[in-house]
């Protein structure tokens, strides 16, 4: 019996000695952790502390860019028009009163359509139509013939001016006055 003694023995030396070394490995794997990690941080630290200033750099070009260019459209306006309130009360006034206009201008072009509509309907019932166009053609040919007249009575005229202009103008020759 005592043999198995010296074993639970040395069974437990060996396990508190086993543990003593997962404790020295644990705190090794530890250790470089640590050590991984702050070489990480110092990394980080090179990349994200620039870029931190970088940002706040161009935040403030950016604020600077707003600033400036809404002072600039603040002065342009100004210099446009000073009274630029009381000219769109007018501008708004005179919309409201077009408006108006174009509302009456389509009420009277609506009344407008349907009298096209009632005098569309009492064309197509005229039925004393034909009788009046026959009178029509009937005065265009006598007007045509007048017409013919005319040109031959102005070119009988205009020969005859020629004939009676010769003679007459000898017969002034012999007249003194």
């Amino acid at each position: 019996m005592n043999e198995t003694k010296p074993d639970k023995e040395n069974d437990g030396a060996r396990e508190g000695q086993t543990r003593k070394d997962e404790l020295v490995l644990n705190s090794d794997s530890m250790d470089r952790f640590v050590k991984v990690f702050e070489a990480s941080a110092r990394r980080w630290e090179l990349v994200i502390y620039p870029t931190m200033l970088a940002f706040v750099i161009l935040a403030a070009y950016g604020f600077f860019l707003i600033y400036t260019l809404s002072r600039d459209i603040h002065t342009l306006a100004e210099g446009m028009d000073p009274a630029m309130g009381e000219h769109l009360t007018h501008i708004s006034d005179s919309v409201a009163y077009l408006s108006e206009n174009v509302r009456t201008m389509t009420r009277r072009m609506d009344r407008m359509t349907n009298s096209i509509d009632d005098i569309s309907v009492k064309m197509t019932a005229m039925e004393n139509l034909d009788p009046m166009l026959t009178h029509i053609r009937g005065m265009d040919a006598s007007m045509r013939n007048m017409t013919i007249t005319g040109d031959q009575m102005r070119n009988e005229m205009t020969y005859m001016g020629r004939n009676i202009a010769r003679p007459l103008s000898k017969m002034n020759s012999f007249f003194p006055w």
